[in-house]
């Protein structure tokens, strides 16, 4: 994908994770892999506000500011995911009510359901650590190896993907996750697919069709 529409589906996504009530005001910030550089949403402003030509260039390798504007407080978090994972395109980060509620409740969002487990399989889940540091940066760094989703205590989550579209499903469907289990619990104790029941789940030629299609820019 080129620089010019990847601005645009980065000012689009951004536009929807405001609609999908992941953010508020100026929380939350997402970014692009493009090239050796990534494109990050400016800091201060609010998805809303932010325009294509806003999203701010970042080098990957030395971390230099490579356009106007100020680039998100959490830029070394994202540069440190894209160092991390050659695989990942495209991040989110959000403050999604339901996944910090139930998290800093002493719950754990588990796979309840077939779009969970198809779609983001592994969620790690971080102490609170102070945002926008290099301590946040590395401990995300070395949890997204081994997760699709990361849920940082007290603060938000983090998504990953092969696109934007991938990252942001991955990160609505985390949210979905936590309200069902906030439903789950008013009647009494959830309950969560087995091994067993994932395993057939992620067999299914439909579903692997379903993610490949997520992959596609």
């Amino acid at each position: 994908m080129d620089e010019k529409r990847l601005r645009e589906e980065l000012a689009n996504f951004g536009r929807r994770i405001l609609g999908s009530g992941l953010a508020v005001g100026p929380g939350g910030n997402i970014s692009a892999r493009c090239a050796e550089k990534m494109l990050i949403s400016p800091s201060g402003l609010s998805f809303e506000e932010v325009l294509p030509e806003d999203y701010v260039a970042v080098d990957l390798g030395s971390g230099a500011v490579l356009s106007e504007g100020r680039p998100s407080s959490e830029v070394a978090m994202h540069r440190a995911i894209y160092l991390a994972r050659e695989d990942v395109n495209a991040v989110v980060h959000v403050h999604p009510p339901f996944v910090i509620g139930v998290t800093s409740g002493g719950g754990s969002i588990e796979p309840m359901f077939p779009d969970f487990v198809a779609l983001i399989k592994r969620v790690a889940t971080l102490p609170y650590i102070l945002p926008c540091t290099e301590r946040l940066a590395q401990a995300v760094k070395e949890a997204v190896q081994n997760a699709e989703a990361v849920v940082l205590l007290n603060h938000g989550a983090i998504t990953v993907g092969a696109t934007l579209k991938e990252a942001f499903y991955r990160a609505q469907i985390l949210e979905e996750a936590a309200k069902i289990t906030t439903i789950a619990r008013l009647f009494g104790s959830p309950r969560v697919l087995s091994r067993e029941e994932q395993e057939e789940l992620l067999g299914l030629e439909a579903e692997r069709y379903r993610q490949s299609v997520l992959k596609r820019t």
